[in-house]
């Protein structure tokens, strides 16, 4: 099943180089390219996990960063397991309200086109503890079901076209660690609530739309080591 997905989603973005008439868990070359210096930016990798019952290998990692891929997102990444990086490409349209259906724990898809809302489905992803959506055409609110992401730790929704105030969700994230809310598009003050996300180690919330807005009383998160301002 998971080589049927993967040729469904290499023929919808136009990737020719893997070859699907080999084991993606064998660590064939195509389906595992070593980085090069001269392309930093670009990665091809794909990983299985084949400790399941009776051997069974599936992939639990795709990450497919810098390949100038072009297209809407195909909907048979909904049919693997994890997907984790589909950063610095080409690829367009809305986010697949479908990947609720999966057990996501890391999701990024910085830096390409993706536009309209925020599914609320991706509240259901419960289990997830990376949420990167940064450089995008985005807008809208934030959905109040992401306020189910408790064990939400990395945040970064910058460089987008949201509209309204900051979210006044904080409190339902006392695991973050890491949250960037810059040009996103959202307006202040910046929530009090922000305040008791004490293990907090960055934060960076800047360029909001109407001007400046003064942090709330951070003393509580002592743990804090990287901090920009307005």
């Amino acid at each position: 099943m998971d080589v049927k997905a993967l040729g469904e989603i290499a023929k919808q973005l136009g990737k020719k180089d893997w070859n699907t008439n080999v084991d993606p868990c064998i660590n064939e070359s195509s389906w595992l390219t070593p980085k090069l210096d001269s392309r930093p930016l670009y990665n091809n990798s794909l990983i299985c996990n084949c400790s399941y019952p009776n051997s069974v290998c599936h992939v639990v990692k795709l990450i497919l960063k810098g390949q100038d891929l072009g297209g809407v997102l195909p909907r048979s990444l909904v049919k693997l397991p994890y997907l984790t990086d589909l950063n610095r490409n080409f690829l367009s349209g809305n986010i697949p309200h479908k990947w609720a259906s999966t057990k996501l724990k890391f999701l990024s898809i910085e830096t390409n086109l993706f536009s309209g809302m925020v599914p609320h489905e991706l509240g259901k992803l419960v289990n997830l503890e990376n949420l990167t959506l940064s450089a995008n055409n985005l807008s809208g609110e934030l959905p109040v079901t992401l306020t189910k992401l408790t064990k939400l730790k990395e945040l970064r929704i910058s460089s987008n076209n949201f509209t309204g105030r900051m979210p006044d969700f904080f409190q339902s994230w006392k695991q973050l660690e890491k949250l960037e809310i810059q040009a996103s598009g959202f307006e202040g003050p910046i929530p009090s609530s922000i305040s008791i996300l004490i293990n907090l180690t960055e934060l960076r919330i800047s360029d909001l739309v109407g001007g400046g807005s003064k942090f709330p009383n951070l003393g509580s998160s002592t743990r804090m080591i990287r901090f920009s301002d307005l």
